[in-house]
């Protein structure tokens, strides 16, 4: 008789991560089960320290968050194979998933990493394949520098253009074109080792408060929750996406009194029992003030794991957190069932990663790999397809025979820097974000003396009185004007006097920038390139 047919390799693979992820709980202490749901971090200076050591070995902590690590990838690499070594040897050996946001890359937290341009520029490329060759770019080198858990991609669609935290870090405010850039961002991180996680559940596009500050609540019904906001979250679900992080946010349709990382109607009414996810549950910094200042990090935390969260992002407070887990389990508030559930769902996602057997990092390949000259000009081409020229009246390409003023705040002097190497007589004359009188006068002067005056801007929300008054004196002085917008492209509708008007999408909330955008930006005002983008938001007038 001709043999049955054996299962699939895919089912064979989560049969043993399944056993595996059973087993492994069966053995472990109870603490260092708790720490497998406690997200901690270590210190940035030099590799980790005894403190590190120290909290393995007493709770096991089994993911970590690296930030502003400003180490060469090399030494990232032995940072993280130390912490898996640390971890290899104590309780059961579980290998560790080491995460940092990197929402532009890499870069935002190595250096020496490619930096690829925000989710607001890969949205205006159109081209969710350029979405998708950045999710390998950034995934490739996280991979090569033990980093397997990448916060990202933001799939918040930006509604609000008044934002103060989301902004560039959004794909745009179209759920289709969020959820179809989102999707193939993160499914390319996956591809390359690196667990993606889709940010911030239910939805953070609408909020007009920073939940590092306060806390937010959204009050639109439930038909724009699921038909805007959940859209993409739906998609990557479906896709096939391991993690979703959750948002502090009050969103009143489903939880009028909870945000959702602390609603159960939330996680596991919505997230689990309607949207059908299985995967991992993450939520967003636990030291937010959202969060912090009303319920404390320590029951914020049991009260994030009773509404269904799989891993707690504790950072510096990890202890606290796990103290306070630990408690609940002793006095019966939370079951042992109920953390197994969790522990199990950990386990079983880093078997399907492949942490058990293949959990370091190698130094040389790092090296070698993380920000190669092809990387670099890949991103640079996503920045050049990303660069979006809302308004011409015939100022472009700059000539060399013209003498550029770079004006404004944040990256005048950079890429009045960038011109110059592409042949352009330019002088840069830096402001601050809000112009005194006399930086306003100084660039005056300049703009005066020039051919032609460059103008940026930067805002996260709403442009400041002081930035639109620069924009004003340079627009009414006769010489031309390209304005160009290195924030939110929301800044170009305060712009209307100028002749030029180009969207980067370069500088995120923190003022933290992907260069490789800036160099695509000069290509373009230079003629070397062709600008690719199309604004992924509305603006006014525009």
């Amino acid at each position: 008789a001709a043999a049955e047919p054996g299962p699939a390799p895919a089912a064979d693979e989560e049969a043993r991560c399944v056993d595996l992820a059973a087993r492994t709980t069966g053995r472990m202490s109870l603490k260092h089960r708790i720490g497998q749901l406690v997200m901690s971090q270590p210190s940035a200076d030099g590799l980790p320290d005894r403190g590190v050591q120290r909290q393995l070995e007493e709770w096991g902590f089994g993911t970590w968050i690296i930030q502003d690590s400003g180490g060469a990838a090399a030494n990232v690499a032995r940072y993280t194979s130390r912490m898996q070594m640390w971890s290899a040897q104590v309780g059961e050996g579980v290998p560790l998933f080491i995460g940092a946001d990197m929402e532009n890359g890499a870069e935002q937290q190595v250096p020496d990493a490619t930096p690829v341009a925000y989710p607001m520029g890969l949205g205006a490329t159109r081209d969710a394949g350029l979405s998708a060759l950045a999710g390998r770019i950034t995934g490739a080198e996280a991979a090569a520098m033990g980093l397997n858990w990448s916060f990202s991609p933001v799939v918040d669609v930006n509604t609000n253009p008044a934002n103060p935290v989301i902004g560039v870090r959004s794909f745009g405010e179209d759920p289709a074109l969020v959820a179809e850039h989102g999707t193939a961002y993160g499914l390319a991180l996956q591809q390359e080792g690196v667990l993606a996680s889709a940010k911030h559940f239910p939805g953070h596009g609408d909020t007009a408060v920073d939940s590092h500050l306060g806390l937010p609540s959204v009050t639109y019904d439930r038909q724009t929750l699921e038909e805007v906001h959940l859209r993409p979250f739906q998609d990557a679900v479906d896709a096939g996406l391991d993690s979703i992080m959750t948002a502090h946010v009050v969103v009143e349709a489903i939880d009028p009194e909870l945000p959702g990382t602390l609603s159960r109607k939330v996680l596991t009414g919505l997230l689990r029992e309607q949207m059908g996810f299985d995967g991992m549950i993450i939520t967003d910094g636990m030291a937010m003030r959202a969060i912090a200042d009303r319920w404390g990090t320590g029951e914020a935390t049991v009260l994030a794991v009773e509404a269904g969260a799989d891993v707690v992002l504790a950072g510096r407070t990890a202890e606290t957190s796990a103290q306070a887990l630990h408690e609940a389990v002793l006095s019966g508030r939370l079951s042992e069932a109920r953390l197994d559930e969790s522990v199990q769902r950990v386990l079983r996602t880093k078997c399907r990663y492949g942490l058990f057997e293949r959990p370091w990092a190698n130094a040389g390949r790092a090296d070698r790999l993380v920000g190669n000259p092809t990387h670099l000009e890949q991103a640079t081409e996503i920045g050049r397809r990303s660069i979006t020229v809302v308004r011409d009246q015939g100022v472009l390409p700059l000539q060399p025979s013209q003498r550029v003023a770079v004006v404004g705040p944040e990256r005048a002097e950079a890429l009045a820097g960038h011109l110059a190497e592409r042949g352009l007589q330019t002088t840069a004359v830096p402001t601050s974000r809000r112009p005194a009188p006399a930086q306003l006068d100084a660039a005056v002067e300049a703009a005066a003396a020039a051919d032609v005056v460059v103008v940026t801007t930067f805002t996260y929300s709403t442009m400041p009185p002081e930035q639109r008054a620069l924009v004003d004196a340079l627009t009414a002085g006769g010489t031309p004007v390209v304005a160009v917008s290195l924030g939110i492209p929301y800044d170009l509708a305060g712009a209307p006097g100028a002749e030029t008007a180009i969207a980067t999408y370069a500088l995120n909330v923190n003022a933290v920038d992907p260069e490789s955008v800036l160099w695509g930006l000069a290509d373009v005002m230079a003629g070397r390139a062709e600008a690719g983008g199309r604004l992924p938001v509305t603006v006014e007038g525009l």
